[in-house]
């Protein structure tokens, strides 16, 4: 009952409206008045006594990122930098909402060089040299498939010419790991400039998830896109849109919090009560959802149904103007040829245990695959559980020591 009341609030926000594309518009444009008290990544980590930079990095195609830094502190040694990526409808705020245990002040507290992307079409990422996203379509017209083609390279070459670094490592959560994955494919010479990748229940194929929300979400929005971006609905669960102004403004309310909220993330990933503090479950309706684009959604509603890691499927006539093939290619998992790690939770209701069981049997040189002790760690817990240091970064940790190579260029 709870995932078809939920299902309810995204798809249409209104028990009254029938129209499904009318009631999607709902969901997705931004709704005046909607109350909001959202701080930022650099206030955030100044709250936990850090100091957070904001730097901008743009892309080959022309899309201007976001990303955010912690430095390390005056009497940290100097170690090689670290880039982590965001999942699917979240942004860099995500890896600080968590409180001093939030694992980017983690990883800070550790002397790393931490980098927090963001890729297009999130809050933090909205901009375009040519495009505007208010008023062009073509904006939208991106999926993983291109985040993994430009925005991590990019992400990638700017952490390394500002820091005169020869390397980094690289952790990836959710779609921050497939988006890894598809660089590598498509850019293999990109490898050469990664020690470690380290994969939070990164996310590839969906066949076997087992989130009745995310196959019904993602599945309709596949099977809506066309009349959907013909209405003008290109961006998705945007903030300030109904879903995320609603979830925050009844997240914010004590009473709620820990039982509607809970509830909330539940029904789209798996119960795990008290591993996310009410207080940390506050703070991430205020975050999430961050946004991204109608095909990105209807991508990974085509994720669902496939066996393999396949590109983005426009239908065959249009396959064979992109890909000059009638089928989307097959992504190639073999080329992400530098160490790797993989962590995953036994209650990941939307990476299946399956699917990533498929992923490291492709890949070529993996060091550990980590299934986390606790056998009720869901999807959420990998970027907002209080027990994030403690199940997971002592493992992690290990093995960014023993490749933390740096070699700064200008010491070659």
């Amino acid at each position: 009952m709870l995932h078809g009341c939920l299902i309810l609030l995204f798809i249409s926000g209104s028990l009254a409206d029938l129209n499904i594309v009318s009631a999607l518009a709902k969901l997705i444009r931004p709704l005046e008045g909607l109350p909001t008290n959202n701080k930022d990544f650099i206030q955030i980590a100044s709250e936990n006594g850090y100091k957070a930079e904001k730097h901008e990095v743009t892309t080959d195609d022309g899309y201007i990122l976001t990303v955010h830094r912690i430095p390390p502190g005056s009497k940290c040694n100097k170690k090689t930098p670290l880039l982590v990526v965001h999942g699917l409808l979240l942004s860099s705020d995500c890896f600080v909402v968590s409180g001093p245990d939030a694992p980017g002040f983690v990883l800070a507290h550790e002397c790393y060089d931490v980098w927090f992307g963001n890729v297009r079409g999130n809050y933090y990422s909205r901009r375009h040299e040519t495009l505007d996203p208010d008023r062009d379509l073509e904006f939208w017209k991106f999926s993983v498939d291109e985040m993994g083609q430009f925005d991590i390279p990019a992400m990638i070459d700017y952490v390394l010419d500002t820091t005169n670094a020869e390397t980094l490592n690289y952790i990836g959560y959710s779609q921050g790991g497939g988006s890894f994955f598809i660089m590598n494919s498509e850019k293999p010479e990109y490898a050469d400039k990664i020690n470690l990748f380290i994969g939070l229940a990164p996310a590839t194929r969906h066949y076997y998830s087992k989130s009745v929300f995310d196959r019904f979400l993602m599945g309709a929005i596949y099977s809506l896109q066309a009349p959907l971006e013909a209405s003008g609905i290109w961006e998705i669960a945007s903030r300030g849109s109904l879903s995320q102004g609603t979830l925050e403004a009844v997240c914010r309310e004590p009473l709620f919090t820990d039982t509607i909220c809970n509830l909330v993330v539940s029904a789209m990933d798996s119960a795990h009560l008290g591993s996310i503090t009410s207080e940390t479950m506050r703070r991430m309706f205020e975050q999430i959802p961050a946004g991204t684009s109608t095909q990105n959604m209807a991508r990974y509603g085509q994720a669902i149904n496939e066996l393999k890691f396949l590109k983005f499927n426009y239908g065959y006539e249009e396959n064979l103007k992109v890909y000059g093939v009638a089928e989307p290619p097959e992504y190639d998992l073999e080329k992400t040829t530098m160490p790797v790690v993989i962590f995953h939770g036994k209650s990941d209701q939307i990476v299946d245990t399956r699917d990533l069981d498929w992923v490291v049997s492709q890949l070529p040189n993996v060091l550990e695959y980590v299934t986390m002790a606790d056998p009720l760690w869901n999807h959420f817990d990998m970027a907002f559980s209080q027990y994030w240091k403690e199940q997971l970064f002592t493992t992690m940790e290990k093995y960014l020591n023993k490749y933390d190579n740096i070699t700064l260029i200008e010491d070659r």
